[in-house]
């Protein structure tokens, strides 16, 4: 006869067992560090010397940097121009090749636009900064071609975030693309042939059949998409190390600057926890804003 209560137990525990491995890795790698950030903000600590205690004087000095305000500026502006532009693009190349492309083409160009993820972002960078050069860079080259003046992409103050922005999404555009071919190809085939008997077409089906349809993609992907951009680091370090002035300057970098330059992982631990709850407010934001606009079946 099975003992049951046994028969759980030993369920239980090899939950447990399963588990513990993951809990741990998390303990220690994630909450555990965050938890110390949150403590040495609370400290004057340069690794040399003994740590003293400053209570929230980083948290003051933060609130009245100006340096600060302009690095979170320029991360949050960068963060929402991703998200605009990744669902923009990813959206309308997954569309074309849902309606235009064969079988062949489709793998084709999913491999295409993914590759890049591949790559590193100091990799991509290194070489947009070639094609992004003001002097000899193939982008103004075809703009002359055009007859239009060469643009400063990576020396302007008022380009260079918008050219970050460029290329991140050129390199993480693919993401998305796959998250918007792979919602395209589980769209319900009777609203789909009731729009066409209906004679819905060109811009009205992308506006109220297709936009709606992918609306929990569309929100998915703008939540990632903002997590991961307002973390950015390697695309304007490598491509103008933050300059010209603090234009390209983000909030990651500032962390690294205050912390592994200048030694004051009190200041830089404080960067941090602002940040994550900069984070955490915009993601509950879109959490509160989805019940608006997105929409299950």
């Amino acid at each position: 006869m099975i003992d049951i209560a046994s028969l759980r137990r030993t369920k239980a525990v090899l939950g447990y067992l399963f588990v513990i491995p993951t809990v741990a890795g998390i303990m220690v790698f994630t909450a555990g560090p965050i938890v110390f950030s949150m403590v040495l903000s609370l400290f004057y600590w340069d690794i040399l010397s003994p740590m003293e205690y400053a209570g929230l004087e980083h948290y003051k000095w933060l609130a009245e940097d100006p340096v600060a305000r302009t690095v979170f500026q320029n991360t949050f502006v960068f963060g929402v121009t991703v998200v605009l532009l990744q669902n923009i693009l990813g959206f309308s190349l997954a569309l074309c090749i849902r309606n235009v492309m064969n079988r062949f083409f489709r793998f084709f160009f999913r491999s295409v636009f993914f590759l890049p993820l591949l790559m590193s972002g100091a990799t991509v960078s290194v070489f947009m900064a070639y094609f992004f050069n003001t002097d000899f860079g193939i982008v103004n080259y075809y703009l002359s071609v055009l007859g239009i003046p060469a643009i400063g992409w990576l020396s302007s103050s008022d380009v260079v975030l918008l050219t970050t922005a460029i290329v991140y999404t050129w390199q993480h555009v693919g993401f998305t693309f796959i998250l918007f071919l792979g919602a395209f190809s589980t769209l319900p085939t009777e609203v789909l042939d009731a729009a066409d008997v209906d004679g819905i077409t060109g811009w009205r089906k992308i506006w109220h059949i297709y936009l709606p349809l992918v609306s929990p993609t569309i929100f998915f992907a703008s939540v990632i998409g903002f997590i991961h951009a307002v973390q950015v680091f390697d695309h304007p370090y490598v491509l103008t190390r933050g300059g010209p002035g603090d234009a390209n300057r983000t909030v990651v970098m500032m962390i690294y600057d205050v912390a592994f330059k200048d030694l004051e992982f009190g200041y830089g631990s404080a960067v941090a926890i602002a940040l994550f709850v900069v984070i955490f407010v915009a993601t509950m934001a879109q959490f509160w804003a989805q019940k608006k606009w997105v929409f299950y079946e």
